[in-house]
């Protein structure tokens, strides 16, 4: 097999949103990247027994600051259905990217790394917000591993083995947003690192649909004022009691 093709590459996508998936259909075909895309759980169509079944509003009021909006739970449950789909048919590595993201010349390069990557549990491609690396390990074609304090929060790109996704998948129910859920890795046991450089950045072209759903922010934010403490106390000392891999 090519390693360009050597693994799965999904892309989530809402039926809403034919012109995100024309851009990324694009870009991947350029690159000559085969890709699968997967639809997206859009929160607004979700009965209140399909919303009970996956996300606890009893945890998320004990351990997050807000409570999740429609879109943030149809979030979480597209790549939920990503996980998912890797433990049903023993999937063990894939590339997960939402349809929103600029994908840049490196990006190819992390096909021929793929034996090396597999090992770890999850990886992210993209970090909207430059978070620096705690640690590096060098990779071929000038491709660093790289792990943190303080995670990236997005879910724009990563990899993922089927390890990682069976960790992800031992939380029964959610109650965080799925890329603050992936910052408290250390409940799940799960490893977190990130390649560098980025292999992809967002699009800004495009609104968030997260925020599309929540009248242009991206969560809603209303929330009490201890229970605001409660969780940024919690992500204080995990960042700074811990690492989110290891080398």
């Amino acid at each position: 097999m090519n390693k360009i093709n050597a693994c799965p590459v999904y892309v989530v996508n809402l039926d809403a949103a034919p012109a995100r998936m024309s851009t990324m259909a694009a870009q991947l075909n350029t690159l000559g990247i085969a890709y699968q895309r997967i639809t997206a759980v859009n929160g607004l169509d979700l009965s209140a027994q399909e919303i009970a079944s996956s996300y606890s509003k009893t945890l998320n009021r004990q351990h997050f600051r807000y409570n999740l909006s429609l879109g943030e739970i149809g979030c979480y449950m597209s790549h939920r259905k990503i996980w998912q789909l890797m433990l049903d048919e023993g999937i063990e590595f894939a590339v997960v990217l939402e349809d929103d993201l600029v994908i840049k010349d490196k990006f190819r390069q992390l096909f021929a790394q793929i034996d090396t990557l597999k090992q770890f549990d999850l990886i992210k491609l993209a970090d909207n917000r430059n978070y620096p690396a705690a640690q590096k390990l060098g990779l071929a074609n000038d491709l660093q591993l790289v792990n943190y304090h303080t995670i990236p929060n997005c879910t724009t790109g990563y990899t993922i083995s089927l390890n990682g996704a069976k960790k992800l998948l031992a939380r029964k129910k959610f109650y965080r947003p799925v890329d603050i859920d992936i910052q408290f890795c250390k409940e799940l046991n799960l490893s977190v690192y990130g390649l560098q450089p980025y292999p992809i950045s967002e699009n800004r072209s495009f609104e968030s649909d997260i925020a599309a759903f929540n009248g242009g922010r991206h969560g809603k934010k209303t929330t009490s004022l201890i229970r605001n403490i409660k969780y940024r106390l919690a992500l204080w000392y995990l960042r700074k009691s811990h690492l989110s891999g290891r080398f």
